[in-house]
């Protein structure tokens, strides 16, 4: 196993899973790909063209901000497990797809998730994602409660 792929959106179930990946990482001497994709908040893609384009920047401006806080947060609990090749990614898009997609570019061997995300589905035995992740994902994805 060289490259371990784990997604967090900052929730403590993605906090888990980042232990748990940083973990595998460590004793695999695996890269850690920590990766963090914006969307699925429930709303339709046009409500956004009623933006203006200033706020629609404000917005953009605004996703980035929180997902480079939630990619540090996650990079430096990696630190903490021992885990020296850590790369991150950040990216905008339906959540499981562009996870999947990014697992595709950069050649990762396996997937781990959290099994509930902080999305409006946290109260589901399962979350969206993670069903989607373990369903359409061509590679082993792993969910960690």
């Amino acid at each position: 196993m060289k490259r371990i792929l784990v997604a967090t959106d900052g929730s403590d179930g993605a906090d888990r899973a980042v232990d748990f990946a940083a973990q595998w990482s460590k004793l695999y001497g695996a890269d850690l790909l920590i990766v963090s994709v914006s969307g699925g908040y429930g709303l339709p893609e046009r409500i956004f063209e009623k933006f203006t384009q200033p706020q629609q920047l404000w917005l953009q401006e605004l996703l980035e901000s929180q997902a480079a806080d939630v990619l540090t947060a996650a990079r430096d609990r990696a630190r903490n497990v021992g885990v020296t090749m850590i790369q991150l990614d950040s990216r905008s898009g339906d959540v499981a797809s562009t996870i999947i997609e990014i697992a595709r570019e950069k050649q990762a061997n396996a997937i781990v998730a959290g099994k509930r995300g902080a999305g409006r589905v946290a109260s589901l035995l399962l979350g969206s994602v993670s069903q989607k992740l373990v369903s359409l994902a061509p590679l082993p994805v792993a969910i960690v409660p």
